[in-house]
């Protein structure tokens, strides 16, 4: 970030009861008023819109620290690792709940689950634009809980006209507590003061773990609440009756019936109900072990190893009802090609049909994979979920990487929160329920996805605090900023925009892009800029055209090989970064692309090699035809060279052959920095793309 002019002293000022507003000088005396009453940034009141200033910032570069792509689009969250969802809607709205796996990560710890206690609200009204509503701080609501994990929730109207809201959760491995609300986001508290259930209580033999709650409401508004993990007494059985049902009180924080098992093969974890249309749904996680021989469901698949899968009933507490009806869901890693490339992980799902369509909430490692860690921290994320609800049938998928279609456009010209995106660079929240989002670098940066400009534009507001420039561009975040707001505040202010560049068309997306660093902004809106409602387009026009790229490489002994996807939209240059994988990994083949429709060409400029020391940088200058059969790839130990000879670089910093233990290939690709070999976890391939075209 750079600045034209630099100023001793800075005053905005605002008129209270009028629209005008004072220019500034650069000697910080204000003229041209048209009234007497100003204000500055630091003492405006709430309601009161200042003009934006411009002392000149630029925004030199904006931040590639970004990782849930359209390509990637799947992870709820750009910038929130979360987990075990569920899902209730209310006025319109979708809301979904899950684990806080970030506020395990924020102790940059793996993820073993024992530092989280809190849980995690978003919502959407458009399957594509989420709004992150903050925490719900569970171990201070409830102070007999040290951990709090995998949330189920529903909602019934009252007596007393309002909307209640009963949320369940894990106590950690041991138990179940329950919170209640009338508000989606807000007010919670916790009505028992202690679990609902808890390991060894009367009636619950056989249930070692007796977390992970599923609660459903039928047609007749009675609930019921499933709940169970971890593996019989004896062992890994196929038949362990370890999950469990019960029918809720009135009240919906006490029992009204016994506790009836459930018979669900190869059980492990992640229990949770669904009541549609009449029939009751229990879903769970299946165990890890080999599918042995016996296997007594005649016609019916083993189920695939940590997969979902489901039974149905009409009668839950017959426990002879419930009929099993096998996997509905692969693990992350498969799919029904096989491997699928994301990594293998316990899963936990809840059905929701939202707007007459049937999505399937899960998560997976998806994110932390993009952004090179290893630490176990999940991603909540949502598919199509191909249902049947008149036979009950649900034929088995897989996570994709893209998710769903985004089903209506956002009203720019509505208050929009701050924190409504598809994704992010660089953008953190602020520390309260409802955040203002805060930029955490220069050049930090939202994408929301898909806005209906009808009448299109004349004006931007944002509610801001901080010191700074936010440039608001449309559809690509390397675009001339249409207009923008600067402003100087110790307090939340609405700024005003003082001049909008005339755009086409109706359907955009929205960069807002953020000059520095510790920029709150708490809402936005545009002003309508025409009397005329401009020609309709169709949803798909906001959709970014781009290429997939695909650049594999191999590594062995131990780990996941280092591949990426990217997607392309222009001609130009890239940092495209691998997964990550372990340093202790024979690295066999630093790269290649097969994409026989190719019309690209990808010139590798260098290779930078992530090492415990930082980034080691090594020139490549090798042009790869991904179309061609002999020139997509980089170095491989199949090319024939000597063991120690130089491959890329130089002798002082460079990757040689080397000995490598595995008998089906010569040589192994070793960074070697001043005569020693240096380990590395990931790998940036810095390139140039040209002759890109689109169908």
């Amino acid at each position: 970030m750079k600045k034209r002019n630099k100023f001793t002293a800075l005053f905005c000022t605002v008129l209270l009861l009028m629209s005008g507003c004072g220019k500034a000088e650069s000697n910080g005396t204000v003229t041209d008023l048209t009234n007497d009453a100003i204000v500055t940034t630091e003492n405006a009141t709430e309601t009161a819109i200042i003009d934006s200033i411009n002392n000149g910032i630029v925004i030199d570069e904006v931040s590639g620290n970004v990782y849930k792509t359209e390509r990637n689009a799947n992870p709820i969250s750009g910038n929130i690792f979360c987990a075990d969802p569920t899902a209730v809607e209310y006025e319109g709205r979708l809301y979904v709940y899950g684990t806080n796996d970030h506020q395990q990560s924020e102790l940059d710890t793996t993820n073993d689950y024992d530092q989280i206690n809190s849980l995690v609200v978003f919502s959407t009204d458009d399957m594509a634009n989420w709004i992150y509503h903050g925490r719900i701080e569970v171990g201070e609501i409830a102070p007999w809980v040290n951990t709090s994990w995998a949330p189920s929730i529903v909602s019934r109207i009252e007596d007393d006209g309002l909307t209640h809201f009963y949320l369940y959760f894990s106590h950690n491995g041991s138990g179940v507590g329950v919170l209640t609300s009338t508000d989606p986001v807000t007010g919670w508290s916790d009505p028992l003061g202690q679990p609902l259930v808890y390991q060894n209580m009367p009636g619950l033999e056989n249930c070692p773990a007796p977390f992970d709650p599923g609660v459903c409401i039928d047609e007749n508004g009675t609930g019921w609440l499933s709940f169970g993990g971890g593996v019989h007494a004896d062992g890994g059985k196929i038949h362990s009756f370890v999950p469990k049902v019960v029918k809720l009180g009135e009240d919906m924080i006490s029992f009204d019936s016994e506790f009836v098992s459930i018979d669900a093969p190869y059980f492990f974890e992640a229990s949770e109900l669904n009541y549609i249309d009449g029939t009751y749904y229990y879903t769970y996680c299946n165990d890890w072990q080999t599918r042995g021989a016996e296997w007594d469901y005649e016609g019916m698949e083993k189920p695939p190893s940590c997969s979902m899968a489901y039974l149905t009933t009409k009668t839950p507490l017959d426990a002879e009802s419930w009929e099993y009806r096998g996997a509905y869901f692969y693990n992350s890693g498969q799919n029904a090609d096989g491997q699928s490339g994301m990594r293998w992980g316990n899963n936990h799902t809840h059905f929701c049909e939202y707007q007459g369509t049937n999505y399937i909430l899960h998560h997976t490692l998806l994110l932390e994979e993009l952004s090179g860690g290893t630490a176990g921290f999940r991603s909540m994320m949502v598919d199509y979920l191909p249902m049947d609800t008149a036979s009950g049938e649900i034929p088995i998928t897989a996570a994709t990487r893209n998710g769903v279609s985004q089903i209506k456009l956002l009203d720019p010209y509505a208050a929009n929160s701050g924190a409504v995106m598809f994704t992010s660079a660089d953008i953190s929240y602020t520390d309260e329920t409802n955040p203002a989002v805060k930029s955490i670098a220069d050049g930090a940066w939202i994408y929301v996805k898909g806005a209906d400009f009808g009448y299109g534009a004349e004006s931007f507001t944002a509610e801001v605090k901080g010191k700074g420039r936010i440039e608001v561009r449309l559809d690509d975040i390397e675009s001339e900023a249409v207009t923008f707001i600067e402003f100087d505040c110790a307090e939340y202010t609405k700024v005003r925009s003082t001049d909008f560049a005339q755009f086409e068309g109706r359907n955009h997306n929205i960069y807002l892009v953020f000059s520095g660093a510790d920029i709150e902004l708490k809402s936005w809106q545009f002003e309508k800029g025409e009397e005329n409602l401009r020609p309709e387009e169709d949803i798909s026009e906001t959709e970014q055209q781009y290429k997939t790229i695909i650049i594999s490489a191999q590594a062995e002994n131990p780990g996941p090989s280092p591949s990426t996807v990217a997607e392309i939209t222009k001609d130009g240059d890239y940092s495209i970064k691998s997964t990550a994988f372990d340093a202790k990994s024979d690295m066999l083949n630093l790269g290649f692309i097969d994409d026989k429709d190719a019309t690209y060409k990808v010139y590798v400029k260098s290779l930078g090699f992530e090492t415990a020391n930082g980034i080691v940088e090594v020139p490549v200058d090798v042009e790869l035809d991904p179309a061609s059969s002999n020139g997509n790839g980089l170095e491989n130990g199949w090319k024939g060279a000597e063991i120690g000879a130089l491959i890329y670089g130089t002798e002082e910093c460079g990757i040689f052959a080397a000995e490598t233990d595995i008998d089906w290939i010569g040589y192994r690709l070793a960074l070697m920095v001043n005569g020693e070999e240096v380990p590395f976890t990931s790998v940036t391939y810095n390139v140039t793309i040209s002759g890109l075209t689109f169908e």
